[in-house]
């Protein structure tokens, strides 16, 4: 479902500072992931992403066949919000401390919903035992960028851009 970005942030969350609590937004549920989601969750982030940056919407089909033989696949560190039996958010991690996507249907952001995706996967590889939690930005997605320091993360390495 992505492309190449032009340059992004790599930042990182230490695990041994303390994680604040954050709610679901009401009316949002988690719900574990799997077959049953997978294709509505693939369906969000080609509307979340769009065509931006170089990204290509991806079929269904090549995205589940290429997560579910990734040897970092791990349903238990994918994480579905849902609202009126919807997906409206989607967090997905690799079995490596790293968040790969995060995506929130765009008229449920800036309700909260992304940082509590974000701290169940955090509170997830604490409880794994990981040290600390990675992931990638856009340079350009300054509305992420806050998020994740809001969270903890510091960027540690700018590639590109």
């Amino acid at each position: 479902c992505r492309g190449v970005m032009p340059g992004y942030f790599h930042m990182r969350r230490d695990l041994a500072t303390p994680i604040a609590p954050a709610l679901m937004p009401e009316s949002v549920a988690l719900i574990p992931f799997g077959a049953s989601n997978a294709r509505a969750c693939c369906k969000l982030m080609n509307r979340v992403y769009g065509t931006s940056y170089g990204n290509a919407p991806e079929t269904f089909e090549n995205w589940w066949a290429n997560l579910t033989a990734d040897a970092e696949y791990d349903p238990g560190l994918m994480f579905v919000a849902t609202a009126n039996n919807a997906v409206v958010g989607f967090c997905h991690c690799w079995s490596v401390p790293f968040v790969k996507d995060l995506v929130v249907a765009p008229e449920f952001q800036r309700r909260g919903l992304g940082g509590a995706l974000l701290t169940q996967a955090l509170e997830a590889f604490a409880e794994r035992g990981a040290l600390s939690v990675d992931l990638k930005t856009d340079i350009d997605n300054v509305k992420a960028q806050s998020l994740y320091r809001r969270l903890g993360f510091a960027i540690i390495e700018r590639v590109g851009g």
